[in-house]
């Protein structure tokens, strides 16, 4: 049903495409040029409109905008600064918040997702009822009649409850958690967890049952691996090595479905785990994979390597990382991550 619906709806935007295009022709060039202009500004306003309806919807219910993509357009959260770029206009279109508390979490995960399709609705009915009235008073409405196609393209693609190959749609988000589907119930429980984590409390401080309440999801899920790394933290601040490194290893089996960043991160987190085993030739093992991210500034990466050098003789060197960590720990944003850092 959702390759149908797609196909559909592809149809009826070409479609709409053409005939207001003939249409347009019809008048001579500059309607036909403000037809394509109306299409070309559809193709960005339309998704970035979109998003930003994630992103009001999110900072309306307490969440921290980490990154987001629209068009060919991205804002990307760099250490404690958003930088502004570009990206491919091929991509998936996305919104990444963290929760800034935890609580009612059910309720503001259904609002932050059905913005996109508030916001995306009342532009799509702006631009028709913007084309009428131009149109009925003798006004020039060609621009409008071009940007409606997309417009509601856009709406319409997102508004019934699909999965396509680019992902869920917003509606089937809505519905899992209202349902309470695995992967809905998974997403809630690791979004208490980052809310109580950025409110101040580190991994070990939080329910348990966050951790291990949620259904059991497929490697290929990406909450699957987000809900291990979750654990494993959890694990090394309890001091259960054995099953943090369980944690690592079910990470490492689930390596064909992680993206780089998740996968470099692992690594590093391998440096420390085999650290604190005293195992030298996994832990150079590992830093071979991650070796950048361990000349990062960070928290994370002083914590590596002042915990690898303590466990292999350099004891200076571990006390002057320490220090230097402590110091970019107090700098973190999420806090619960600074102390646990700390």
């Amino acid at each position: 049903l959702s390759i149908i619906y797609a196909v559909l709806c592809s149809l009826l935007l070409i479609a709409g495409c053409i005939v207001g295009f003939i249409f347009a022709m019809q008048g001579g060039t500059p309607p036909a040029a403000l037809f394509l202009l109306g299409l070309f500004l559809s193709l960005i306003l339309a998704p970035t409109l979109h998003e930003l309806g994630h992103i009001v919807f999110a900072a309306a219910n307490g969440m921290h905008l980490v990154y987001a993509k629209f068009f060919c357009f991205k804002i990307e959260e760099k250490g404690a600064k958003r930088k502004f770029g570009f990206a491919s206009p091929f991509a998936p279109d996305e919104t990444q918040t963290v929760p800034k508390r935890g609580g009612n979490m059910k309720k503001r995960a259904k609002a932050y997702t059905v913005g996109g399709l508030v916001f995306g609705g009342i532009f799509a009915l702006i631009v028709i009822a913007l084309a009428l009235c131009f149109s009925l008073n003798g006004l020039n409405a060609y621009v409008f009649w071009g940007a409606l196609p997309y417009s509601a393209y856009l709406f319409l693609l997102n508004v019934l409850p699909f999965e396509y190959a680019s992902g869920k749609t917003d509606a089937l988000v809505c519905k899992a958690i209202e349902k309470g589907y695995p992967e809905a119930q998974t997403m809630l429980n690791a979004m208490q967890i980052q809310g109580e984590l950025y409110e101040g409390k580190t991994f070990a401080e939080i329910e348990g049952s966050y951790y291990f309440s949620a259904p059991q999801l497929a490697e290929d899920e990406p909450l699957f691996a987000v809900m291990l790394d979750l654990r494993y933290h959890y694990y090394i601040e309890k001091g259960e090595l054995k099953k943090a490194g369980d944690c690592l290893n079910r990470l490492i089996d689930a390596q064909t479905y992680l993206p780089l960043p998740a996968l470099i991160k692992v690594a590093a987190e391998q440096v420390y785990f085999y650290s604190l085993c005293k195992d030298k030739p996994k832990a150079d093992e590992a830093s071979a994979y991650c070796s950048q991210f361990l000349r990062e500034n960070t928290a994370t990466s002083r914590r590596i390597l002042a915990t690898f050098a303590q466990a292999f003789g350099r004891e200076e060197q571990a006390s002057a990382l320490v220090e230097i960590g402590k110091e970019l720990a107090k700098t973190e944003r999420i806090k619960g991550v600074g102390r646990f850092e700390e």
